[in-house]
């Protein structure tokens, strides 16, 4: 929105420039001749002259501007246009010819000019027509005086011409608003599609910790009230910091750390967890809970109470500005109809990244018998 007034504004300012350059024109070419030429002094009726001029094509420029213009453009009305605008050009054409000497050539019966009235003709002025001479020399010589005289077909082409270029600069405003409108209904989409991708992590995720929480009641009530307050700050993450697009990388790092305490709790020491960030924090934002399907797939499959598992999660920050993730753990399938790569949550971060990170992401995936890898690296965002 703020867009569109702000083109709006140009497009005016655009009009109010060009018209001042326009009607200062007059004064500064009057002032140029009288300070170049010899015996030549400002004289301000001719300026004012010219400016009456001008001012007639300002008003029709106007009313074609706020008046005919939006029937085009705005309303799609055509014939309206069309129609209106010829009529304004044939009026200004009929005022034209009303206000203005007419133009026609001199014909054979025409007196002659009055310097040319004396007792003879000078030597270099042609002789005056005789008595006897017949009024038309020919039939082609009987022409019919002009209707419409050359100053008439200049000023209305002008006209024409102030009508296009009006059009051009509207169109091209006109534009560059469709575009911020497609910008800002892009951006809405977005928003709404990100707004759903994180509705649908949110539930999911914490089904999951509660599930977690669950298993731990009846083994060990301690250990899960422990765990539920672990839990109560994963709850007030997601439900007033998850909500934004970015949040700081710190609070990130703090969510993951809560819940690796999570998994101790119930893992205790069965579990090798490794957590390793680079000192001091990387500084920057990211989207909230882009970890968290990485996380519940690393404990989900990579956890066996019959043989050693292991969850190493890393950060760095490879380059100035850009973060690197790593997730490797051991793998063990659940089973072969809920592959890791096909789960819903890794669907969501895929759309997430293409849409917030486009053509500046990257996301790797290595799996083998024993072991599985992601690898993520995401721009940090200020």
């Amino acid at each position: 929105m703020k867009e569109k007034h702000t083109y709006k504004l140009q497009e005016t300012l655009t009009y109010v420039l060009i018209w001042s350059v326009i009607l200062v024109s007059p004064l500064l070419l009057e002032w140029l001749l009288a300070w170049t030429g010899d015996n030549v002094s400002f004289e301000w009726h001719r300026v004012f002259h010219v400016w009456k001029i001008l001012l007639s094509y300002c008003i029709l420029f106007c009313v074609h501007n706020w008046l005919l213009a939006p029937l085009l453009t705005r309303y799609h009305r055509r014939g309206y246009y069309f129609l209106c605008t010829t009529l304004l050009i044939v009026l200004f054409g009929f005022y034209q010819y009303k206000n203005k000497p007419h133009e026609r050539p001199m014909m054979n019966g025409d007196p002659p000019p009055m310097e040319q009235v004396g007792e003879g003709p000078p030597a270099d002025r042609p002789p005056l027509r005789r008595a006897d001479q017949p009024k038309w020399r020919s039939p082609e010589d009987h022409r019919p005086p002009l209707l419409v005289g050359q100053h008439d077909m200049v000023a209305v082409t002008v006209l024409i011409l102030i009508f296009a270029a009006n059009m051009g600069v509207k169109y091209y405003f006109r534009h560059r608003i469709q575009e911020a409108d497609l910008k800002e209904l892009e951006h809405k989409n977005l928003e709404e599609r990100l707004s759903y991708l994180r509705f649908q992590v949110n539930p999911h995720f914490l089904m999951n910790t509660l599930n977690n929480i669950h298993s731990l009641i009846d083994v060990d009530p301690e250990r899960a009230q422990t765990a539920i307050v672990e839990f109560s700050r994963l709850l007030r993450y997601t439900l007033y910091d998850a909500e934004h697009a970015f949040v700081p990388f710190q609070k990130e790092v703090a969510f993951i750390q809560n819940y690796l305490e999570l998994m101790r709790i119930r893992f205790s020491d069965e579990v090798d967890i490794q957590f390793n960030v680079s000192t001091p924090l990387p500084s920057g934002n990211i989207p909230p809970l882009i970890y968290a399907c990485f996380l519940e797939n690393a404990f989900k499959y990579g956890v066996s109470y019959q043989q050693p598992s292991f969850v190493h999660i890393t950060f760095s920050e490879e380059s100035a500005g850009r973060l690197h993730f790593s997730c490797i753990n051991s793998l063990f399938p659940k089973s072969e109809t809920n592959a890791i790569s096909g789960g819903l949550g890794l669907r969501n971060v895929r759309q997430r990244l293409e849409i917030m990170f486009p053509n500046n992401h990257e996301l790797v995936i290595q799996e083998t018998e024993s072991t599985y890898a992601i690898y993520l690296d995401i721009p940090l965002t200020t």
